[in-house]
């Protein structure tokens, strides 16, 4: 990569999660030795009862740079907490040059970031993860487009049970398909935005945008992510979605 980007921040919001946690620390130690880059950690506790923050605790000696947030200690509000408050900590005290998110449970394994990071050497400010795309599609303007691709993709999951966009989450349900699209319908119309995938929880920013944006935040919980996007656009800030493979859920 760049020589400018030399440190990958990783956040993880996490909630009960014991188990899956511990499997994404050990894929992490295991792909940081095939990155270019110094990788730090941040894991972000939501109140866990099932032992995740003692995981987490157990991983602060196997991983070189780890900082660890429990929701009590976040500075930002009292009644600000779920998935977005817990990004927004980890962000706010991330360092790296690159600063990613994501879930838990590796519902996206680590491995994929490889397929984000060559974007930031051409210029991109924000990389997203996409489970709705066969190939990297350059964030548009173009309302018209993404109405129609949004559109299609919600007859396809009536019509075959999954969106053709991305056949390996067929296995998510009908209904849960349906819902996701119809969900990314209601974006593209109502806020104007052309992505395929606004709800992946695997993106990457620059240093520089995850500042601006993430200081910007106001929704703790659902909506979080199209609410970071809405005011990338506004920042104009360059955006592309990458296709990247998951785990069957």
């Amino acid at each position: 990569m760049n020589k400018k980007f030399n440190v990958l921040s990783i956040i993880i919001p996490c909630k009960n999660q014991a188990k899956g946690v511990k499997k994404t620390f050990n894929d992490i130690i295991e792909h940081s030795k095939k990155l270019s880059l110094e990788v730090e950690v941040i894991y972000v506790d939501g109140s866990s009862t099932d032992g995740s923050l003692e995981v987490a605790e157990s991983y602060k000696e196997k991983i070189k740079n780890m900082k660890i947030i429990h929701e009590e200690e976040l500075e930002i509000s009292p009644n600000f907490s779920g998935k977005g408050a817990a990004v927004k900590a980890g962000m706010l005290v991330a360092t790296g040059d690159i600063q990613m998110f994501m879930d838990a449970d590796s519902s996206t394994p680590i491995k994929e970031i490889d397929k984000l990071l060559p974007y930031f050497d051409k210029g991109y400010d924000i990389v997203m993860g996409s489970r709705y795309t066969d190939k990297p599609i350059p964030a548009t303007n173009s309302a018209f487009r993404a109405f129609w691709h949004s559109l299609k993709e919600v007859f396809e999951v009536i019509i075959y049970g999954y969106s053709k966009s991305n056949a390996t989450l067929k296995k998510q349900g009908r209904l849960r398909q349906l819902i996701s699209r119809g969900g990314n319908l209601i974006f593209v119309v109502v806020l104007g935005q052309s992505f395929a995938d606004t709800r992946c929880g695997f993106k990457a920013y620059t240093k520089e945008a995850a500042k601006t944006l993430f200081d910007m935040q106001t929704l703790p919980g659902f909506g979080f992510d199209t609410e970071i996007l809405v005011i990338a656009k506004k920042y104009n800030y360059k955006i592309i979605e990458v296709p990247i493979d998951r785990k069957s859920v």
